[in-house]
């Protein structure tokens, strides 16, 4: 990862709206939770602004730009979430992908969903006594969120992940996000994959990808568009990463959305030169 700290998105935003104006095709990636809405104490919590889903909608209908939602939340959780119908929605960091024209979604095997539950079932018992875990089922992912878990049992929690999934190593893994552990089928899947697939129906001449996420998870996307579009962390500057720049907060990430509005209307309004 970069050592070098990240340049703030409008402070090179010149260079920025130039290829944003000059792109045939402009497809717009974006996480949910920490970049369209703010993080928060449970995950049933956070709510899509409507000011969000009316900059979402305006750059649905502007001509040739695509706009794609990528979650670790379930398909059905971050479609209803989000709520904006005519755009690309990706759950589970795109084990899940539904697009307007139809659905392509992976399914776990029937002895894959078992063995989900035995590990599920094993994870609650063995930490039931502690206080504030939330436990989220989200069809092939089990999430362990520990952000109400006082800070004295975080290692606990990782250990019991750990010895809990040994038996099953090759066919089950764990990720870590921002405060949430995720156990997964141990398949090549991520948000960098689930860009690479979202973008193989559109020619690579003259289309600018851009996307915006906050977690470890959204690296795996940085690293997929290196040199090709446009990545944005959402957070403090501080933090190493693949992305090209960085933007504070999900208020930011709003400004943004405007401002791609205004960029690619004016440029829809104006005759190209030939």
């Amino acid at each position: 990862m970069k050592e070098d700290p990240l340049k703030h998105l409008f402070e090179d935003w010149e260079y920025v709206q130039s290829r944003i104006r000059q792109a045939q095709t402009l497809f717009l990636f974006l996480d949910y939770d920490g970049t369209l809405t703010p993080i928060v104490s449970r995950p049933e919590l956070a709510l899509c602004p409507s000011e969000v889903k009316r900059h979402l909608e305006k750059l649905r209908d502007l001509p040739s730009v695509y706009l794609a939602i990528i979650s670790g939340r379930s398909l059905e959780d971050l479609r209803k979430k989000v709520g904006v119908s005519g755009i690309i929605y990706a759950g589970n960091h795109g084990l899940e992908i539904e697009n307007p024209d139809g659905r392509h979604k992976k399914f776990l095997s029937s002895a894959r969903t078992r063995e989900l539950k035995r590990i599920t079932q094993n994870v609650r018992n063995s930490l039931k006594e502690i206080p504030g875990m939330f436990f989220e089922e989200k069809g092939p992912i089990l999430s362990v969120h520990y952000r109400n878990v006082p800070q004295k049992f975080f290692d606990r929690i990782l250990q019991v992940l750990k010895e809990e999934l040994q038996p099953w190593k090759g066919r089950w893994k764990m990720a870590s996000g921002k405060m949430v552990f995720e156990i997964r089928p141990n398949v090549d899947f991520h948000k960098g994959e689930a860009v690479r697939e979202i973008l193989k129906p559109f020619p690579s001449l003259g289309l600018l990808p851009i996307y915006l996420g906050d977690d470890q998870t959204d690296e795996d996307a940085f690293r997929v568009l290196k040199g090709q579009g446009v990545s944005v962390l959402i957070g403090p500057s501080g933090f190493s990463s693949e992305a090209d720049f960085f933007l504070r907060n999900p208020d930011e990430v709003q400004e943004f959305l405007f401002k791609c509005q205004g960029v690619r209307r004016a440029g829809s309004e104006c005759p190209r030169a030939i």
